[in-house]
């Protein structure tokens, strides 16, 4: 093709028809031209289309972070329901006129158990975005400015809820008779000291599953109940607003994720 448009020139010059070969000469710039833009314009398409597909999968990987997040706050969310209800019974028990240590203190474990958690919400993906100018990606600034609210708003109410539960652990763990408030009975029997102890230790402790409370301690466990019913119902609340967070963007992301 070269060779084709070479001769055609050096047929125009030495025929001296220079008029027709400027305009030649024009019409050559002007396809070299046409021809530039449309390489452009097809790079332009492909450098798109790169960048669409890229989108949808950083969307799609949006979702998955949000779907596990949900998945974690839901079994959070059953654990401290589960935690409420142990702490009620604690409360029924604590009102009779003799509550059995064991019972009482299998109860208050379980008002307890995993209420101070570190969780960590599933922000790979966001993180990864955020890293030089990746952010570029997604043509849809409100999903970036939503993304930043449900974080951002993890963050402060794990805040609260790691202080809620250490609030309720300082009581727990304020005690210093534990079997007299019938804490290492329940864990002799249902938690840890019924797993780690080895044999003979276990049997040389004995396991006293008949003896009652003191009255001291009975108003004493009472209070404490009470604060774990609070503590898990603040709990309980805090949870199913992350939770309704999650719903919110997950909507969003699942029809950025289809399209």
């Amino acid at each position: 093709m070269i060779k084709f448009f070479r001769r055609i020139r050096q047929q125009l010059i030495s025929d001296n028809k220079f008029s027709k070969y400027l305009l030649y000469a024009i019409g050559e710039i002007v396809l070299v031209v046409i021809g530039i833009l449309i390489a452009l314009q097809i790079n332009n398409w492909n450098e798109n289309k790169k960048n669409n597909r890229m989108e949808a999968a950083y969307y799609c990987r949006l979702l998955e972070d949000i779907d596990q997040d949900f998945q974690q706050f839901s079994q959070l969310l059953k654990s401290a329901e589960e935690r409420l209800v142990a702490s009620n019974q604690a409360v029924r028990l604590l009102l009779d006129e003799h509550p059995r240590r064991m019972d009482v203190g299998k109860q208050i474990w379980l008002a307890n158990k995993a209420i101070y958690i570190d969780f960590r919400p599933n922000n790979s993906t966001f993180e990864d975005l955020k890293s030089g100018a990746k952010l570029n990606i997604i043509d849809d600034k409100e999903v970036i400015k939503a993304l930043n609210t449900y974080y951002n708003n993890l963050e402060s109410l794990k805040s609260i809820i790691m202080v809620n539960g250490a609030n309720a652990l300082d009581l727990y763990y304020g005690h210093v008779d534990n079997f007299a408030n019938g804490g290492n009975q329940a864990s002799l029997k249902y938690g840890r000291f019924k797993d780690g102890m080895e044999k003979d230790v276990y049997q040389s402790i004995g396991i006293d599953s008949l003896s009652i409370i003191s009255e001291d301690m009975q108003e004493r466990l009472y209070n404490e109940s009470l604060v774990y019913i609070s503590a898990n119902t603040r709990q309980m609340e805090l949870y199913g607003t992350i939770l309704e967070f999650s719903k919110r963007i997950r909507a969003v992301l699942s029809n950025k994720c289809q399209e």
